[in-house]
C-alpha cells in the first residue's frame, strides 16, 4: 500500500477525533531526527515496533524494558508539538503502521486480555448489561455479542476495527505493513526512509501455536467477519 500521490492536511484535531476516550498521543511516534512517524495498532506488533524504533532514536542495541510501552525513550507529543507532528503525517515524513489478520487479531485480543487477564472483563461484561466481575469469565461467544453491540469508535483498541485505529479514512501511509509479512515489510520502511539496520527483536510472541478458535465455529466466525468487514476489505484479508 505505498503511495507516491500527494498525501492530504492533517490536523491535530482531525485525528484526535479518532480517539475520544483515549489520548491520541499514546497512539502515534513521531521521530523527527528520523522523519518517521509510526501510528501505533494493537495487537499488531506494536511492542517489536517500539523496541525497533526506541533503538534507532538511541542507538541502544540491549535495552530490554518489562514494558516498553511504558519505558521506551522515544520522543513525547508535547515535546515535539501537536501541530510539528500533524506536519509530519501530512507529509514532511515517512508514515507507516502494521495491520494484521482481522481474525487472528480478534481471537489475540479474547485469549490475551479477557482469558489471560480478568482487568479486561468489565469492558465486556457493562457492554453485556452485566454487573462487571473480574473473576467471572467471558466466553467467546459473550465476546462476539459484546463487539456486536458496541460502537467500533468507542471500542477498545486492542479489539477496534484496526481501519479507525490506524485512521485509514485519513491518513495515506507510504506504508502498511502486515504482520504476516513483518520482516519483509519492516525492511521495506527501512530503506523507503533511509534508517540505519538495527536488529528487531520480537516481543509478546508466544513460541507456541494458538489454536483457532473459530476453527469448529463458521456461525461464529461470519459474526466476527461482520464486525471488522471493513478491515478485511480495505487491508484485502
Amino acid at each position: 500500500m505505498d503511495s507516491d500521490i500527494e498525501k492530504p492536511a492533517v490536523t491535530w484535531a482531525q485525528m484526535r477525533a479518532f480517539f475520544p476516550h483515549r489520548p491520541l498521543a499514546y497512539h502515534l511516534h513521531a521521530l523527527p531526527d528520523l522523519g518517521i512517524v509510526y501510528v501505533k495498532n494493537p495487537k499488531a506488533a506494536c511492542s517489536t515496533v517500539l523496541l525497533w524504533l526506541d533503538r534507532l532514536h538511541t542507538g541502544d542495541l540491549d535495552f530490554a524494558p518489562g514494558n516498553v510501552h511504558k519505558e521506551h525513550r522515544l520522543p513525547k507529543v508535547r515535546e515535539i508539538g501537536r501541530h510539528k507532528v500533524a506536519r509530519m503525517v501530512s507529509g514532511e515524513a515517512y508514515t507507516f503502521t502494521f495491520v494484521r489478520d482481522p481474525l487472528r487479531r480478534f481471537q489475540s485480543a479474547y485469549q490475551d486480555k479477557i482469558v489471560g487477564s480478568s482487568g479486561w472483563r468489565a469492558e465486556i461484561q457493562t457492554a453485556l448489561g452485566q454487573e462487571p466481575d473480574e473473576d467471572r469469565a467471558v466466553s467467546i461467544d459473550d465476546f462476539v455479542t459484546a463487539l456486536e453491540r458496541q460502537d467500533p469508535l468507542v471500542m477498545n483498541p486492542h479489539w477496534r476495527p484496526q481501519h479507525i485505529n490506524v485512521m485509514a479514512s485519513l491518513i495515506r501511509y507510504d506504508h502498511i505493513g502486515r504482520i504476516e509479512t513483518f520482516a519483509d515489510d519492516l525492511e521495506v520502511i527501512r530503506a523507503a526512509a533511509d534508517l540505519p539496520a538495527v536488529p528487531a527483536t520480537a516481543r509478546n510472541v508466544r513460541s507456541t501455536k494458538r489454536v483457532d478458535l473459530l476453527a469448529d465455529r463458521p456461525d461464529l466466525a461470519e459474526r466476527v467477519r461482520a464486525i471488522y468487514a471493513k478491515d478485511l476489505e480495505i487491508f484485502g484479508y
